[in-house]
Order: C-alpha cells, then sequence, then structure tokens
C-alpha cells in the first residue's frame, strides 16, 4: 500500500501561493508536485521586438497575491489534485491563441540548490525561479533554489485545443534518500543514454520459484534472487550466439568473436557488483559494433535491425516453470532452462516498421508465439518452426494490420486460439486466421484481455473500448458478437493524441482504462457504459522524443484486493475497486538514471507490475524494486 523514495532536496520542498508569514508555513511536496497556485489568464501576448514577448510588465518581477489585478484580468487562487494546471478548466477556452496563462507560487528550500524539473505543455512555454531564466528551456531543465522561500512563476500559451502545463520537480541529490516499503532495489545495465527509444525497461520479470528473469539491453537475460535481489547470473542471446559453423569461418568472425568477449567481460563485472557506468556505456556501444559485424558475415540473416522504441530487450518473456523463453526485437528467439543453459536459438528477419516491434511473445500449447509481420509458432522443445502465418504484407513502414500490443491466448470450446492486438483471432494448432472484423483495428498499441467467454480491445486509434463476447463451442469463423463503448476525452488535457496504451483491468463487473495522458475510465461491462472518469494524480511527463515512454503506458492491475495505477515517472496510486473513486495511497519512486551524463533524468517506467504472495515487483528503465517486508 505505502511506498516511497524520496531525496533529501524534495523532501525539503514546500510550496505556498500566499506570501509565507514565516518559514515553517507551506505544505510539503515529496512527490515533487505544487498543489496550490495563483494563476491570471487569457493575458494578451505583448510583442516586445529583439526582447520577445510579455504578458505584463516586468514579468519576471511579478510577486503576486490573490485579488490582485493582472492587467484586466485577477490573479485567483487555486488548489490541485494533480499536477495538471488544466487553464482551459480554470481560465476557460481562449477565444485567441495569442494569449498565454500565467501560473505562481513560492517554494521553500532549506538548502536551496539545483533541481530538474518536467514540464508538460502543449505550446510555448516559459519559466522563471527568482526571476530567472533556465540555461535551457525544454520538457527537461534544471533550475536552481535558494535557500529559503522562492518565487516560481510559470507563462503557458495555448495549444490548437488543449491549454496546461504539469510542472514536476525533481532533485539531483546523489545517495540521499529516504526509502520507505521496500525490500529491495537493484540497479540494472541496460539503461540507455539517450532520451528516445531503447533500453527503457519496458519488459516485466516472470517468476520461477525462488528467482526473477527479465531482459535487458540489448540481447541479455537476467536472472535475479527472488529474496534479496542479487543478480546471479546474465546470458546474451543475439546474432553473435546464431552464427553457424561455416559463418564462423568468415573473416569477420574474429572480430566479432573479440567485441563478444568485451562483452561478457562486462556482464561479468556487473553480476559482481564491479562494473562502473562508463563500462555500461561502453557495453551499449559494443552491441552496436557486434550487431554491425555479424551484419558483414551474412546481410540478410544479420540484417541489424533498427532499435525499437521499447529496446531490442522491451519484451516480457514467457516461462512454463521449467523455461524461459525469450524474443528480442531484432528477431532472436532464445530458450534457456532456469539454470541459464541455453537449449535453442533462432533468428527469423522482417523488414522493420514503425517505432519497431514491440509485442512481447506468448506460450500457447506446446508452442512459443511471436509476432514480427508474420506470427510464427515455435515448437518449444526444439525451436523449429511449428507454423508461420502472414499478418501484414512484407515491406512498408506502416502496413495495414499491424498492431503493437501483444497478444492474448483462450479458447472457444476445444480449440485453443490466440487473440491479435487487430482483433483477429487465430487457431493455435494451424495458425489459421479464423475471425477478423472490418475494419480492421491496425497499429493498436493495447494488448488485448480476457475474462471468461469475453475479450476486451482498444478500438479507433486505441481510444475506445470493444468487449467481444466468445461462443461456447468452435465453429468457422466462430460466432462472435461485438459491443463498442465510446469513450470520451474531450474534457481532459492531451498532449498528441487520447490514446490508451495501457490493457483494461476488468474486475467484478468493471473495465478499469487509464489512457496516456492519465485519465482514467471505468466502464460497466455488462450495461456497456462509462460509469465515471478522473484525471489522475499520477504525476504525468509527456514529450515526443520519450520513446515508449511519451505517455502513461502501465496497465491498471488488481493487487490484492485493491487497483494499482501506475505512471509513466513512478508517481503510483492505489484505489478501492468500485463505481466511485475511492484512492487509498499517493506513492512516489524518485531516482536518477544516467547520474552526471548529459541525459541524465528522472527514471521512467513502463513494464506492468508482478506481484506474488506481499511482495510487489516495479521494474524501471534503470532498476526494479521489490516492495514488501525485507
Amino acid at each position: 500500500m505505502i511506498w516511497s523514495r524520496t531525496s533529501a532536496a524534495v523532501g525539503g520542498l514546500r510550496f505556498s501561493a500566499a506570501k509565507p508569514a514565516n518559514s515553517d508555513a507551506g505544505t510539503a511536496m515529496p512527490d515533487g508536485v505544487v498543489r496550490e497556485w495563483l494563476i491570471a489568464g487569457p493575458l494578451p501576448l505583448i510583442d516586445q521586438g529583439a526582447a520577445g514577448a510579455i504578458t505584463l510588465p516586468n514579468e519576471a518581477a511579478l510577486e503576486p497575491n490573490s485579488g490582485d489585478a493582472a492587467g484586466e484580468k485577477v490573479w485567483k487562487k487555486v488548489a490541485l489534485d494533480s499536477g495538471y494546471l488544466d487553464f482551459t478548466r480554470l481560465l476557460g477556452k481562449p477565444e485567441d491563441s495569442d494569449v498565454a496563462a500565467l501560473a505562481f507560487t513560492r517554494l521553500f528550500s532549506p538548502t536551496g540548490g539545483k533541481f530538474r524539473i518536467n514540464l508538460t505543455s502543449i505550446d510555448k512555454m516559459m519559466i522563471w525561479v527568482n526571476g530567472k531564466k533556465p540555461a535551457q528551456m525544454g520538457a527537461r531543465m534544471t533550475v536552481e533554489l535558494a535557500p529559503g522561500w522562492n518565487r516560481v512563476l510559470l507563462r503557458i500559451s495555448p495549444g490548437d485545443k488543449d491549454w496546461y502545463a504539469v510542472p514536476v520537480f525533481h532533485g539531483q541529490g546523489r545517495g540521499d534518500y529516504t526509502e520507505t516499503g521496500f525490500a529491495w532495489h537493484t540497479s540494472l545495465p541496460g539503461v540507455a543514454p539517450a532520451f528516445y527509444g531503447g533500453g527503457v525497461g519496458a519488459g516485466s520479470p516472470v517468476i520461477v520459484g525462488e528467482n526473477l528473469y527479465l531482459l535487458s539491453e540489448s540481447h541479455d537475460l537476467i536472472c535475479l534472487r527472488k529474496s534479496d535481489g542479487k543478480v546471479q547470473w546474465i546470458r546474451r542471446a543475439s546474432y553473435f550466439e546464431a552464427a553457424s559453423d561455416d559463418e564462423k569461418k568468415h573473416s569477420a568472425y574474429a572480430d566479432a568473436q573479440a567485441i563478444a568477449g568485451k562483452i561478457d567481460a562486462i556482464n561479468a563485472a556487473w553480476v559482481a557488483g564491479d562494473a562502473t557506468a562508463a563500462q555500461l556505456e561502453e557495453k551499449g556501444k559494443l552491441e552496436t559494433e557486434l550487431r554491425k559485424q555479424m551484419k558483414l558475415i551474412d546481410e540478410a540473416k544479420y540484417a541489424n535491425q533498427p532499435t525499437p522504441d521499447v529496446g531490442f530487450s522491451g519484451f516480457t518473456p514467457s516461462t512454463d516453470g521449467h523455461f524461459i523463453y525469450c524474443w528480442f526485437g531484432d528477431g532472436v528467439s532464445a530458450c534457456f532452462d532456469t539454470a541459464g543453459h541455453r537449449q535453442w536459438l533462432r533468428v527469423d528477419q522482417h523488414a522493420a516498421v514503425e517505432h519497431g516491434f514491440s509485442s512481447s511473445p506468448i506460450l500457447v500449447g506446446n508452442k512459443f508465439v511471436v509476432f514480427m509481420r508474420d506470427l510464427i509458432a515455435i515448437d518449444r522443445a526444439t525451436g523449429g518452426t511449428a507454423w508461420k502465418t502472414q499478418i501484414v504484407v512484407p515491406e512498408g513502414f506502416n502496413p495495414g494490420n499491424y498492431f503493437h500490443g501483444s497478444m492474448a491466448a483462450t479458447t472457444i470450446g476445444e480449440a485453443q486460439v490466440i487473440l491479435l492486438g487487430n482483433g483477429m483471432i487465430v487457431r493455435a494448432d494451424d495458425g489459421k486466421v479464423v475471425w477478423e472484423e472490418k475494419p480492421i483495428n491496425s497499429s493498436s498499441v493495447v494488448s488485448p484481455v480476457v475474462d471468461g467467454r469475453r475479450s476486451f480491445h482498444a478500438s479507433h486509434m486505441n481510444r475506445d473500448l470493444v468487449i467481444r463476447t466468445l461462443p461456447d463451442t468452435f465453429s468457422e469463423p466462430p460466432n462472435v458478437l461485438s459491443q463498442t463503448v465510446v469513450i470520451e476525452m474531450s474534457a481532459f488535457p492531451k498532449h498528441y493524441l487520447p490514446w490508451h496504451l495501457c490493457s483494461p483491468l476488468v474486475h467484478e463487473g468493471l473495465a478499469y482504462m487509464v489512457n496516456n495522458a492519465g485519465v482514467l475510465t471505468v466502464i460497466d461491462v455488462e450495461a456497456g457504459k462509462v460509469v465515471y472518469q478522473r484525471l489522475l494524480d499520477l504525476d504525468v511527463f509527456q514529450a515526443h522524443n520519450e520513446g515508449a515512454a511519451r505517455g502513461v503506458g502501465i496497465s491498471p492491475a488488481l493487487v490484492g484486493k485493491n487497483v494499482l495505477l501506475l505512471g509513466n515517472n513512478a508517481g503510483a496510486l492505489v484505489m478501492e475497486p468500485g463505481p466511485r473513486y475511492h484512492p487509498l495511497a499517493k506513492n512516489k519512486i524518485e531516482n536518477i538514471v544516467m547520474a552526471g551524463h548529459w541525459s541524465e533524468r528522472q527514471e521512467r517506467f513502463i513494464a506492468n507490475p508482478v506481484a506474488e504472495g506481499n511482495r510487489l515487483y516495479l521494474r524501471g528503465e534503470g532498476g526494479i524494486y521489490a516492495i514488501g517486508a525485507r
């Protein structure tokens, strides 16, 4: 229910919209979110020539109080229940695009120093701290607070349809965190030194016995001890391991072998706890060089795919309790036993698609099924091809019928079937497409889920919910009944599109859906109607150059008797299930990844949570957290 990781810098922050009477005033903000502002607008922008535009004279020096004049407007105090300053709701829709809103607050810091701000906005924005702009303005920026009380002023312009800002503060401290509720936290080696794509920790762990197994960039399967998070071993499954005896005679193989040896040495250092940040950054470069070297050996077989948004390792492995089955975004599939001994490895090549391959594999009967452009069923015992079904055409960056979500398996009568993200139903024993609905739901990001005889899919650019009732007996085609629940999002802010990236949670007749901007929609499944909607307090950060982390993508989960909702920057809500919104706890993990690097940032979260017994496992781009008793 309760966990947190807070830096000393953020732990000491307090906010107050009103001028504080003393240094003890204000409200603590351990999640980095200011919930009290003075706002004014819409205010016309006045052209100042080379100096730019302003709304009011001496903007940077403003220090208003509630009720003060702001041009022809008045400063008013607002209290928020999330990080969203939704100016359309607070001030009304602007009639002119050449305007802006101002938001002012005061922050107390006992020590001062540098702080990072994640600032989501749809159009032009400006921030002043004590009258000074940051050295670099952007979605991420660093500001300096003085010891004591500080003035913070935002100026936000409206977009075509949306007008809002979500500022969230993070510290830049090193090793000064206070932790509550963690059994352990283990850093992982795959975080990438860039904001976009690769190594973002999109895959969840699977549990077998006393161990956790997960994938990490670029081609690693990692085993961790469940009790304390200690890394037991790392196994690579890349193009290099796929080389045949004849390919090993190629002149380029010796160089590939030397590169692989350097990667192995870094992995060994990581398991021993001795690897440095510089070595881990070097590992990413070596992995790229290894792929290039293998392409020299066989240009077709080792085509060196571009890095998918989720990274090459952004998938959840599958397990039957005896073996771990892995698939990577460049077409490598592999099977290991739970001790790390490789059973088989193969490569399947397909032309890349926009954003890259992103569907986690599944086990169905005696088959391990992966999706690229074809749906490929692999014999679990041998690694051979059981069947292959073309789902989309072989070429084209945005092919029709393509989907980004993972698959789900269920039965219709005695027949095992696979549900695809585009709405198709495939028979598992031979790969035949036995049902599809027109129009096909192309490019769906949401993975379908099954509850009894019903399946749940997102449609219409991932915005609505389709509830399909599957028949009790199998026929060709199956008699499938569909119902679409329209989900209206116009009352809520969005960044690009109001997409659902998360699968729904279906529990006791209600479906819980969260969109990329953090809006919760609860649907009565039987009635096919929306029960309520809520803009969640999840500290959402959205920017175009965030790869798979550009919005909330973690599916709601039932943990014990409560619903867990997770944001992409480690904000988390625990709430009671039911037809009314009843939050129980707000939690936050503050953590820096790539510390000291130009891409230093708050850790992003994409992977779905995994619960077992009295433990909850959360995987971020830079590490995995075990929540519960030590």
